[in-house]
């Protein structure tokens, strides 16, 4: 019996409390599951697993204190969480699959078929140890053999900070596999060499001072070319030593005293070197631009240098003709080198279709020879392909890379020669197994390896479409089979294709098959006859109107154009009548002057006169 003054206390076996606790435990699954639609309705990327193990929790502690809920309840509860958990794990999935990117700390484990020699022999300078540190960092089965490799290069630069960076990577790697012991030899670590480093430093800071004193000198004498020279001696010198910021402030502060096309295209060059070190990828598209526009500059100066020396004799001529062969080519290697430059910096901005536009106009044989600081041809001919897949149709394909000169280069890598002609010949299913075995190949590539997913994504897309695209209905099982894939991921796939547009089908789910969209093709034609009879009509109209204007000899013009003719005209006149007015003025003062002088001398002849008759 309850106490006076307090309220009775139902007992916590009675059907109201459980009704109650359902009835609150319900209210808050479904407040919890619309909140968790909403948060990923505005971030679609945010993990919802955590709202709803919190549901979880709650229903399961609830079963745990609460002993008279149904069966039915629960399952009612574990089949809502099962559903919100798949709905949750399939956005997940078409939203990582839609945003491609690339861990900055993949690592490659297998490393079959890659050539470390390759790379040593094709690339000098920087690149190739930039291409050496970046294999280092990515592979794990080549790391040991490139880091040294990079030591041995990187002493012939100025490049310290490269160099006790990479040490220190090596020194962990090996004491890493000292603590692991394996049956594999133990790995001897390089000695860090002190005295290079220590001469390095002085020579660094000696030169850096005789080049900053040299270009005060410059300026005080106010030599233009001098201190366009100083400029780039000191920029180069900050190159060789990895300072990428420093150089392009010295390559960019020599413009100002450029004075003949050559030098801009030298200055734009260096600077171009120096932001493509340092990745600095719309600066590298600008300046490409501009020193294409001072090599027209520079062609249209030689072209008038060769007009007017064409009345210089022909022993002249033909002592020159040898210089002007060795600058033409010269240009060219330039103008090819500036494509690979503009071709890597749009790759590196996901402008792909552009970057293998750039790519097909390089000259192969200036590659070949010339490029060794920038690209080998087999990295440039796996930049083709990719790009040329992703974006490019097959007929360009056709007329772009297989019947042009770019066919005999495919010969230096045969994976990517089978590659492309697979893809044209639509055998999809040997040519994305071919692109398989090579894509752990394209992740140790220094400025391919974060596009790989974004191209491959691409290239699978397109290759879906054009599958699917002379059928009326495909089975997705065929279709699986073809593609290398699941059933699963093929649908998902197919899911997104049709949410963006680009398959106008409907799924069965069921039967695993690929319907096209009914469309009425009727309708279709008619709508397009309707256009072309509107063009026709409007098109017929406009003939009319202007030649009934012609016969009737009516001009039409500008308002501006009339007020700018009229304004002239009244100048015109306004300069006519100032004219005849002056003419006018002189002719009556030339007439007039003798008259004045008569007149003036018959007064004269008056007053004497008068003086003589006042005298008498």
């Amino acid at each position: 019996m309850a106490n006076e003054g307090t309220f009775p206390i139902a007992d916590p076996g009675t059907d109201d409390l459980f009704f109650m606790l359902k009835q609150l435990l319900f209210f808050s699954i479904c407040i919890s599951d619309r909140m968790n639609k909403q948060r990923w309705v505005e971030n679609p990327q945010m993990d919802t697993n955590v709202s709803t193990s919190s549901i979880i929790t709650s229903s399961s502690s609830y079963n745990n204190n609460t002993a008279g809920v149904t069966a039915s309840g629960d399952e009612r509860l574990t089949t809502v969480n099962k559903t919100s958990i798949n709905n949750n794990m399939l956005q997940q999935q078409i939203s990582h699959d839609s945003n491609q990117t690339l861990d900055p700390h993949y690592q490659v484990e297998n490393s079959t078929g890659f050539d470390l020699d390759t790379i040593i022999t094709s690339y000098d300078g920087l690149m190739r140890i930039n291409r050496l540190v970046y294999i280092a960092d990515h592979c794990p089965s080549l790391k040991f053999d490139a880091s040294c490799a990079a030591l041995k290069y990187i002493q012939d630069t100025h490049f310290m900070t490269m160099y006790r960076t990479v040490h220190n990577s090596l020194n962990e790697m090996v004491q890493a596999s000292k603590r692991q012991p394996t049956q594999q030899p133990p790995l001897t670590m390089p000695e860090l060499d002190a005295q290079w480093l220590e001469r390095t430093q002085r020579n660094y800071l000696h030169k850096l001072e005789k080049l900053d004193t040299d270009l005060r000198n410059f300026r005080t004498n106010s030599i233009k070319d001098s201190i366009r020279r100083g400029h780039d001696d000191l920029g180069d010198h900050y190159l060789d030593s990895g300072d990428y910021f420093n150089a392009v402030r010295c390559y960019v502060r020599s413009r100002d005293y450029c004075i003949t096309p050559r030098h801009m295209v030298t200055m734009c060059i260096n600077v171009i070197k120096a932001s493509f070190y340092l990745q600095n990828w719309p600066n590298v598209i600008t300046y490409v631009s501009k020193a294409e526009q001072a090599m027209e500059n520079l062609e249209h100066s030689s072209g008038a240098t060769k007009q007017s020396s064409m009345t210089a004799t022909t022993a002249t001529a033909m002592d020159t003709s040898p210089a002007s062969t060795s600058s033409s080519t010269q240009d060219q290697i330039l103008a090819s080198k500036l494509k690979v430059y503009a071709g890597i910096a749009e790759l590196s901005t996901k402008r792909y279709k552009l970057a293998a536009r750039h790519f097909i106009n390089v000259n192969f044989e200036h590659c070949q020879n010339n490029f060794h600081d920038l690209i080998s041809p087999q990295t440039l001919i796996q930049y083709v392909c990719l790009c040329s897949l992703a974006t490019f149709e097959r007929h360009e394909i056709q007329r772009l890379i297989l019947n042009s000169n770019i066919k005999q280069y495919l010969e230096l890598e045969p994976n990517i020669r089978d590659i492309i002609q697979k893809f044209y010949d639509t055998n999809y299913s040997d040519c994305l197994k071919l692109m398989a075995q090579l894509q752990n190949l394209f992740y140790l590539d220094i400025y391919l390896a974060q596009h790989v997913k974004p191209l491959y994504y691409d290239i699978r897309h397109r290759i879906i479409v054009t599958y699917f695209l002379p059928y009326k209905n495909a089975s997705m099982l065929i279709m699986a089979k073809q593609l290398n894939t699941t059933i699963d991921f093929l649908e998902d796939e197919l899911v997104n294709l049709i949410r963006n547009g680009k398959i106008k089908a409907r799924i069965d789910s069921k039967n695993k098959i690929l319907y096209v969209a009914d469309t009425d093709q009727r309708w279709y034609a008619y709508q397009h006859a309707l256009n072309i009879a509107k063009q026709c009509e409007k098109t017929t109209k406009s003939l009319l109107l202007r030649s009934a204007i012609l016969k009737a000899n009516l001009v039409v013009r500008d308002e501006t154009s009339i007020s700018t003719h009229h304004h002239q005209q009244q100048l015109h006149h306004h300069q006519m009548s100032t004219n005849i007015n002056n003419n006018n003025n002189d002719h009556s003062t030339n007439h007039d002057f003798p008259i004045q002088q008569s007149l003036r001398k018959s007064a004269r002849n008056y007053e004497d006169d008068m003086s003589d008759d006042a005298a008498m």
